[in-house]
């Protein structure tokens, strides 16, 4: 199970597993369980059944003033679940990312406002940067706020590379304020349409929401300082290759296409020498402080 669990990530996420070799392996055993589960129920909000009623069956569970049985797909990891239900900062953000996927099990999913987006932005994702601090060893409670907008600055760098794959599902994420309130059937449409009014707008609509994640990027680091040494470092390079779809997007004029960018090998290699230097650099500038 364990080597599946591994597989999953390192398929699935690949620039956190890059990053978590930096980690001992109890941290990594327990990052990898975290992300399976996750994962298996993002796969679930993404199949071709409506599975809403499943995750409100499964939001229930977490009510401590009912006696709500977990559904039966996930009796397997019912330790898992009984451990999330029984500590209230858990239990409430695992709530927080249920209400994400049910969200996503409409339709035609929009967003329309840059409020809507970041909300979107904390529950599938803030809440899982809250969820990893106790398994980085975070001990201060100020922390959960940098880890939630690292989480945002992420899910929001998804949005700006996915634009196409998600408008095949039906889904745009960015908002309607920044691209006219264009269709998902036609963002697919006009990908290839570079002088159209409405992939300009689209265009428009990826520079914002990667400047919206820089924001958060930058805001993410502040927490830097509450983690142990090498959750640190895991944690910087994690986000700075990340950080690099956003500037590849940049770099190509915020066109988009079914094209899907990535960061190569040796480019992480590069990120990660730069990100060590540039912490153990800032951690001699906080000591003589």
């Amino acid at each position: 199970m364990l080597n599946e669990k591994i597989e999953k990530f390192k398929n699935n996420g690949k620039s956190f597993y890059w990053a978590s070799r930096i980690l001992n392996r109890n941290k990594n055993d327990k990052i990898y369980n975290l992300y399976f589960i996750l994962r298996e129920l993002d796969d679930i909000a993404d199949n071709q059944n409506n599975e809403n009623e499943f995750f409100k069956k499964l939001y229930d569970f977490f009510d401590m003033s009912k006696n709500n049985e977990l559904p039966y797909r996930l009796e397997k990891h019912k330790d898992f679940f009984l451990y999330i239900k029984n500590d209230s900062l858990m239990n409430k953000n695992f709530k927080d990312f249920i209400t994400g996927l049910i969200f996503d099990q409409k339709d035609n999913v929009i967003i329309d406002s840059q409020d809507e987006l970041l909300n979107y932005c904390y529950r599938v994702a803030g809440t899982i940067g809250v969820m990893m601090c106790p398994i980085l060893n975070v001990k201060n409670e100020h922390a959960t706020i940098p880890a939630t907008n690292l989480g945002i600055a992420m899910q929001l760098t998804n949005i700006a590379r996915d634009v196409y794959e998600d408008a095949l599902s039906n889904r745009r994420y960015l908002p309607s304020s920044w691209t006219n309130g264009i269709e998902p059937k036609l963002i697919i449409g006009k990908s290839d349409c570079i002088e159209s009014v409405a992939y300009l707008s689209v265009k428009d609509g990826i520079k914002k929401t990667i400047e919206l994640a820089e924001k958060y990027y930058e805001d993410a680091k502040k927490g830097y300082s509450y983690l142990p040494l090498r959750s640190r470092l895991c944690i910087a390079v994690a986000a700075n290759i990340y950080r690099e779809i956003g500037k590849k997007i940049k770099k190509e004029n915020y066109n988009w296409s079914s094209y899907r960018h990535f960061v190569k090998n040796y480019e992480k290699l590069y990120i990660t020498l730069k990100s060590i230097i540039s912490e153990f650099y800032l951690i001699f500038k906080e000591k003589i402080q």
